[in-house]
């Protein structure tokens, strides 16, 4: 008897934990409501992920880099910078280093799917943490 509770407590342990580390498809249009004119085009496939960052209406960042941690080069606002872009449960993680130092971002898509938040986190400055949204489609929120 002790077996068999052992073994659907091991099965629901395993199914909740599938399930909150399922990785969200970011890919969409996505509108930043902190920082006017801030768009990303981020577009996931084939373990890649392809980001377009729109200042307005000019483009300040267009690279894709390979989801699984490998480092990437990329050009964003005219600096080259190393990046890498791995899932950690349901969340995306960016660590970038460039001219202004290591920064940690940790994405995270709500449940309907219409809000993405993105954490940003300085690990070689003494900046303070942040948090911006983005809303899919360009429907941003009001200030």
């Amino acid at each position: 008897m002790r077996l068999f509770f052992l073994t659907i407590f091991f099965s629901a342990s395993f199914s909740l934990f599938a399930q909150t580390s399922s990785q969200p498809d970011v890919s969409g249009t996505w509108v930043s409501e902190n920082h006017d004119n801030v768009t990303w085009i981020l577009t996931q496939k084939d373990d890649a992920l392809h980001v377009v960052e729109m200042t307005g209406e000019k483009p300040s960042a267009d690279f894709t880099c390979p989801l699984n941690g490998q480092p990437c080069d990329v050009k964003i606002a005219g600096h080259s910078e190393k990046m890498m872009v791995y899932f950690n449960g349901d969340r995306l993680v960016e660590i970038l280093e460039g001219h202004s130092g290591v920064t940690k971002r940790r994405l995270t898509v709500s449940a309907d799917g219409k809000v993405l938040t993105v954490e940003v986190v300085p690990l070689s400055a003494q900046d303070k943490s942040e948090k911006t949204l983005f809303h899919r489609g360009g429907a941003a929120g009001s200030h």
